[in-house]
């Protein structure tokens, strides 16, 4: 039989609600604290694990909590700051012979799948795939994983073959140990995989495109039509507040642009925004607000527009 919450803490006849939801937050807060901890002691027995060979930790495991986090990376902090990094969990490793010969691991628990590749996305560069983790690739001699709610960065140098396949064994055990907290990635989902240029699609949960009321947005983009689509897909909580955004993406044109026109075709109702060199499209569905940018013809926009409109769901 399901146990409602409130049976674990039987009361007295006269004790107030109030007495049961201070004692259920104080058994949610220490609770949490307690799996915080149990996790965050695995995680620095995982990692020290991971100790090669002739090399020795150069210091102890480090941990910094969000509000820390400036400590590390002073200058990038506010990046993951926006994508709700709960903590940092740090290893260094060194050649026992030449301690100018280093390995860095970063852990980043971001909380959600979602936030994990957020940042992942973001911070992409060009480099060679790698089987690990949800996505994983190697730049350089340096690896870059995503698995669950984990970011996992492992630095080297100096970028030499033998360090690279060091740092390599180090992400394959890495990646293998972590749990891969299943949740799905919403926009990874809806958006089209025909035409997508590989490693494209990037999510940003607040100002995407620079743009303050484009929050919780994926880009991609695609070849097709002889050219390069950009397309970006935003997820509301409300139908009414897709309303909100469309129309303040509306206004923008007005603002910044040479006009803003509502339009309808074949059941799809958009805004089709001149910015003088380029125009955008804007639609919603349901809590979904949806379309393209920066595309060079007015025709080719709303084609494009439509293909998007056309494959994705309603979201009441």
């Amino acid at each position: 039989m399901k146990q409602n919450w409130f049976m674990v803490f039987p009361c007295r006849p006269g004790v107030g609600m109030a007495l049961r939801l201070l004692l259920l937050l104080a058994f949610l807060f220490f609770g949490s604290s307690v799996c915080w901890a149990a996790e965050s002691e695995k995680l620095t027995e995982i990692m020290a694990g991971l100790t090669p060979g002739g090399w020795r930790m150069y210091e102890e495991v480090r941990r910094y909590q969000a509000e820390d986090l400036y400590e590390k990376i002073d200058g990038a902090a506010e990046l993951y700051l926006s994508y709700d990094v709960v903590r940092l969990t740090l290893a260094g490793f060194e050649n026992k012979k030449d301690e100018e010969t280093f390995i860095e691991l970063f852990v980043y628990d971001m909380g959600t799948a979602t936030n994990a590749f957020g940042i992942f996305s973001v911070e992409r560069m060009n480099g060679t795939p790698l089987d690990l983790g949800r996505a994983a690739y190697r730049s350089g001699a340096h690896c870059f994983i995503w698995k669950g709610r984990y970011y996992i960065k492992i630095i080297v140098s100096p970028e030499t073959e033998a360090v690279k396949q060091i740092g390599l064994r180090m992400a394959k055990g890495i990646a293998s140990a972590l749990s891969n907290a299943g949740e799905p990635v919403w926009g990874l989902i809806h958006l089209p995989l025909s035409n997508l240029i590989p490693d494209s699609i990037k999510y940003f949960k607040v100002d995407a495109g620079g743009l303050d009321f484009m929050t919780n947005t994926y880009t991609a983009r695609y070849r097709k039509y002889g050219s390069v689509i950009n397309v970006f897909l935003s997820g509301q909580d409300s139908v009414r507040a897709a309303g909100e955004v469309k129309e303040r993406y509306r206004e923008y044109a007005l603002k910044y642009g040479k006009g803003a026109r509502n339009q309808s075709r074949e059941g799809m109702t958009f805004v089709l925004c001149d910015m003088k060199n380029t125009f955008d499209v804007v639609f919603q569905k349901g809590r979904l607000v949806g379309g393209v940018s920066a595309v060079p013809h007015q025709a080719l926009a709303v084609q494009a527009a439509m293909d998007l409109w056309r494959q994705l769901p309603h979201q009441d």
